[in-house]
């Protein structure tokens, strides 16, 4: 196939790291490949070393159009859709259109007319999507929608004499259980539900400390002036993938926290594959699919208040063998759950369903899958004590209910 990749920008976000891996991959397979990007970035040199073709395109619909009358690619994969609707327009033929849901949301009316099929990036970011538009998980909601997911490339982590430099250079010892939460300084996801309960953990066992690589700024100067300064070790941002790798491996737990949850979270996924178990939170008034990677009890573990993260800090700290059973188990879980190949596979047969204007071909086993991860969802999102149950489920039905009136008023 002819294939046009449609992006906002060549960042270091997910979107662009994921967007960027299957271009590449279906390149390989033979497609011929082309990157549409608005904006330049630290991404092109992925492409530049697989030798993908990269256009650079102003942020105009009218240039946008221009570029794709030039290409005339069979299908397009669209990762955005700043300008493509209208570019679209102006074509003399209607070229399909695959696109990547990446927040889990459908819109309240009718499907975009330029959209040919909605692909997914977890199973659970697809239920939701269906549960926020009041759909149902049935035969006519797959007919045009699928599930990839994100791709992971497997890693080793770091070598044992690389990992013990690095703690000493950053001032922990060999004994000191090292808590991990890395992100990129974005305020709008920041919650401080981490250090609460690295806090109260801290009361229990003075052996911990907690690695933060790169906290917003605000929290930066707080924690270095807090009298507890000395617990935690602030590192800045970093995009070189070997320096994140032996941070990542550096770890004895990674924390995740976000406001508003992932719809995948390559944050959760890359120390999973390097075998580092991870805790992290249910939002269920917003994005989930922290939930389908960390499964509960078995990846790690998912926490809710400070109160119930730090009793789960303390019991992996205080147990070697549970920590190395879980990332164990982490590392199998995501491997198999983000498999590049499989991603791969799924992602050319909806764009070959697309270019031919069929309908999804992978509809019946994505429903069940789809069915599956709807009922442990219900299981897990709204916590394991009745705590976390009033803490979560309040939110959660409000939410719901500005849902449903939104949707039908």
């Amino acid at each position: 196939m002819k294939l046009a990749v449609f992006l906002n920008g060549l960042g270091l976000g997910g979107t662009e790291k994921a967007a960027c891996r299957w271009a590449c991959g279906l390149q390989t397979r033979g497609h011929q490949v082309t990157v549409l990007s608005l904006a330049d970035g630290p991404r092109r040199a992925d492409l530049e070393q697989r030798h993908v073709p990269l256009k650079i395109v102003p942020s105009r619909a009218g240039d946008i159009a221009a570029v794709l009358r030039e290409l005339a690619p069979e299908v397009i994969h669209a990762h955005a859709e700043n300008f493509l609707p209208e570019a679209l327009t102006s074509l003399p033929q209607k070229i399909p259109v695959v696109f990547t849901n990446v927040f889990g949301r459908l819109p309240a009316g009718r499907a975009p007319q330029w959209i040919n099929k909605q692909l997914f990036i977890s199973w659970t970011s697809c239920v939701q999507a269906a549960r926020r538009s009041w759909r149902k998980l049935d035969d006519d909601f797959f007919r045009n929608a699928s599930v990839a997911v994100y791709p992971l490339d497997p890693a080793a982590p770091a070598a044992p004499a690389d990992i013990a430099a690095f703690r000493q250079k950053i001032g922990v010892s060999e004994n000191v259980i090292l808590f991990g939460r890395l992100s990129r300084p974005e305020p709008n996801k920041w919650t401080n539900l981490a250090l609460d309960a690295f806090r109260l953990a801290g009361r229990s066992n003075r052996n911990l400390k907690l690695l933060l690589r790169e906290p917003p700024p605000l929290i930066a100067a707080q924690l270095r002036a807090a009298p507890d300064a000395g617990q935690f070790v602030i590192l800045p941002a970093t995009s070189a993938a070997e320096e994140l790798r032996l941070t990542l491996s550096a770890l004895d737990v990674v924390l995740h926290t976000s406001s508003i949850g992932e719809s995948f979270g390559y944050g959760i996924a890359e120390p999973m594959s390097l075998g580092r178990p991870v805790i992290t939170h249910s939002v269920p008034w917003q994005d989930q699919a922290q939930i389908e990677l960390v499964r509960h009890g078995e990846c790690g573990c998912i926490a809710s208040t400070p109160a119930t993260m730090a009793v789960a800090m303390l019991k992996l700290a205080n147990d070697r063998a549970l920590r190395q059973s879980l990332g164990q188990q982490a590392r199998q879980h995501i491997r198999t759950l983000a498999a590049p190949e499989t991603s791969l596979g799924r992602l050319e047969i909806i764009l070959q369903a697309a270019s031919e204007r069929r309908p999804n071909p992978l509809a019946d086993g994505d429903l069940a899958r789809a069915r599956e991860t709807a009922a442990y969802l219900d299981t897990q999102q709204f916590g394991h004590t009745w705590r976390e149950q009033l803490a979560l489920c309040p939110l959660y039905y409000r939410v719901r209910f500005h849902e449903f009136r939104k949707r039908f008023h």
